[in-house]
């Protein structure tokens, strides 16, 4: 594929889900998440070898998008009210679709094996933002959210137990960091914009490092590098101390103890959920990381910044601190 055009889709796609984010309409919204699948599909027929699965990726799409201009263009006549139930159960079963969430997720972890690292970089952080951002938008049922919340925490964990493909491995996760973004959008708080951009930067580091070392399992086995930043993300990810997630994480669960407390066991059951993803993370990953502790020399790092490695260890290490920097 081009370079200049792969740089011009990538442009455009992070520049329509940037304004989308500055616009209340529906109808706006729908026509700028459609502009968005349209690039990203042609992103996808440069990228994937499998026509069927670009297929595949275009049905799953146009189904909710069929669904959304369909209740957008009924609410623009007037001819429902908010309190329909049965068209506001279409809206977020076609919201649930476009982010691959329980109970719509199975094709996300199907088709992500056969995507190429930028290409699954985009469809886990960038082409969620819209979707993420229509629900803002709307009124969100609580029975909608008890099922979203428990499903993206415990779907995840269960389905990844015998995983050993990463990609898989990477979409289940992204569902379950979905039930963290989904209860702050609950709470009408803005911090879950901060949170998705810090989740897309961490992914970013990631699928940065992966896709440079054309990732396998016997580089991973004897690079001590690779392992430490490995680790610094699913740390991260599954929320302990100090890292960024644990803050974000830390002050939803003081949103919801001060002022939804119907939904505080459903939040414990999150966080019991993210030290089941640590687990499942380091099980799969570093089987022999104990190793890289016992190799003191990895405590004296040569800092030659030609090594792409030293560069990508102290930029997520600048990444999933900073906000912690800021507090102080």
């Amino acid at each position: 594929m081009n370079i200049f055009l792969k740089i011009f889709i990538i442009f455009n796609l992070l520049l329509l889900s940037f304004i989308s984010l500055f616009i209340n309409d529906l109808l706006n919204i729908w026509f700028f998440m459609e502009m968005n699948n349209f690039l990203f599909i042609s992103f996808l027929s440069f990228n994937l070898k499998s026509k069927k699965m670009i297929f595949f990726y275009f049905l799953i799409q146009i189904i909710p998008s069929i669904l959304l201009i369909f209740y957008i263009s009924l609410n623009f006549v007037n001819f429902m009210n908010n309190n329909n139930k049965i068209l506001l159960l279409l809206v977020y079963s076609s919201l649930l679709i476009k982010l691959g969430l329980p109970p719509f997720h199975l094709w996300m972890p199907l088709i992500s094996p056969h995507m190429p690292w930028n290409t699954l970089f985009l469809n886990l952080t960038i082409q969620k933002i819209i979707p993420f951002y229509l629900f803002s938008n709307i009124f969100i049922e609580n029975y909608l959210i008890y099922f979203i919340l428990i499903s993206c925490s415990l779907i995840p964990p269960l389905m990844m137990m015998n995983l050993t493909n990463l990609k898989k491995l990477l979409a289940y996760s992204s569902i379950n960091q979905s039930s963290w973004l989904m209860i702050l959008i609950y709470l009408k708080n803005s911090l879950w914009l901060s949170y998705f951009f810090m989740y897309t930067l961490i992914y970013l580091i990631m699928f940065l490092f992966l896709s440079f070392y054309k990732f396998n399992f016997n580089f991973m086995n004897n690079n001590n590098n690779f392992k430490m930043i490995m680790l610094i993300m699913m740390l991260n990810m599954a929320g302990l101390p100090p890292f960024s997630f644990f803050l974000f994480k830390w002050f939803s669960i003081f949103l919801i103890s001060s002022n939804f407390m119907n939904l505080f066991i459903i939040s414990m059951l999150m966080i019991f959920s993210s030290f089941i993803m640590f687990f499942l993370y380091t099980n799969m990953i570093y089987l022999n990381m104990f190793i890289f502790i016992l190799k003191s020399k990895m405590l004296i790092l040569n800092y030659s910044y030609t090594n792409p490695l030293k560069v990508f260890f102290l930029l997520s290490m600048i990444i999933l601190l900073f906000p912690l920097i800021i507090m102080i």
